[in-house]
C-alpha cells in the first residue's frame, strides 16, 4: 500500500512496528458508494497492516484481511507476497503480450471471441511449453548449474502462432511441435538472484476504437 492512501499506513510506516491491526472506514469522497452498500455505512473494516522488508532494502507494507497472527505469522505473509510473482508475469503476458484489450470489433460477440480465442492460445502454449521447462528443471539439478533457467514465454507466444497454422491448417503435427520445442529449449534465460533492474515507464498504447468493425 502506498503511504498517501491512508494516514494509518503512514503512521504504521513511521512506527518501527513490524505489523499492527488497523480499522478502516469509507471515506467521504466515496460515499456515494454506500448507496449500493448501505449496510456499511456505519461499519468498519479491520485489517492487518504487515511491513516487508526486501532484498533491495525498500519496504512495502502489505494490507491483509487475515488478522490472526499466530495462526498466520509474519514469515507466512512475506512468503505469500512473494508468491504474487507469477500472478504479475500472468497478467503482464495476458494484457502486454497478447494485447487482450485489443479487440477487432465492438459488439458483446466480437469482445467474447477475442478473449476467449486469447485465452485458449495463452493456456495451449503453456501445456506446449511445459514439457521444455519440466526438461529445463531437471538439466540445471543433473548438471549443477550456477544459475537456474527458465523458458522465455514471449518467445513462446511469439512462435506459437505459426506453429499452430501448420498443426491446424496444414496438418503437419510432429515436425511442427518438433520445432516449436526447438524454439523455446534454445531462448532459455538465466534466473539472477537479487538482480533489480528500474522499471521502465513506457507511453500507454492505446486500442482505438472509432475504426474498429462491427
Amino acid at each position: 500500500m502506498k503511504d498517501d492512501w491512508w494516514l494509518a499506513v503512514k503512521d504504521f510506516k513511521d512506527s518501527g512496528k513490524q505489523e499492527t491491526l488497523v480499522e478502516f472506514a469509507l471515506p467521504k469522497k466515496d460515499r456515494e458508494l454506500l448507496k449500493a452498500y448501505p449496510k456499511m455505512h456505519h461499519q468498519k473494516i479491520t485489517c492487518r497492516l504487515a511491513l516487508i522488508a526486501l532484498d533491495n532494502g525498500e519496504k512495502e507494507v502489505l494490507c491483509t484481511s487475515l488478522t490472526d497472527s499466530n495462526k498466520y505469522t509474519h514469515d507466512d505473509i512475506k512468503e505469500l507476497y512473494h508468491f504474487r510473482w507469477n500472478i504479475e508475469e500472468g497478467y503482464k503476458l495476458f494484457k502486454s503480450r497478447i494485447e487482450v484489450e485489443d479487440f477487432s470489433g465492438k459488439t458483446a460477440i466480437a469482445v467474447k471471441q477475442d478473449f476467449f480465442a486469447k485465452v485458449y492460445m495463452m493456456t495451449m502454449c503453456a501445456i506446449l511449453a511445459f514439457p521444455i521447462e519440466e526438461q529445463v528443471k531437471k538439466e540445471y539439478e543433473a548438471e549443477k548449474q550456477k544459475y537456474k533457467s527458465k523458458i522465455n514465454r514471449t518467445t513462446a507466444l511469439a512462435n506459437y502462432r505459426d506453429v499452430m497454422i501448420s498443426v491446424f491448417i496444414k496438418r503437419i503435427y510432429r515436425p511442427a511441435l518438433e520445432a516449436f520445442d526447438n524454439i523455446v529449449k534454445k531462448t532459455t534465460e538465466i534466473i539472477r538472484p537479487s538482480r533489480l533492474l528500474p522499471r521502465k515507464h513506457r507511453t500507454k498504447k492505446q486500442y482505438h476504437m472509432n475504426y474498429k468493425k462491427l
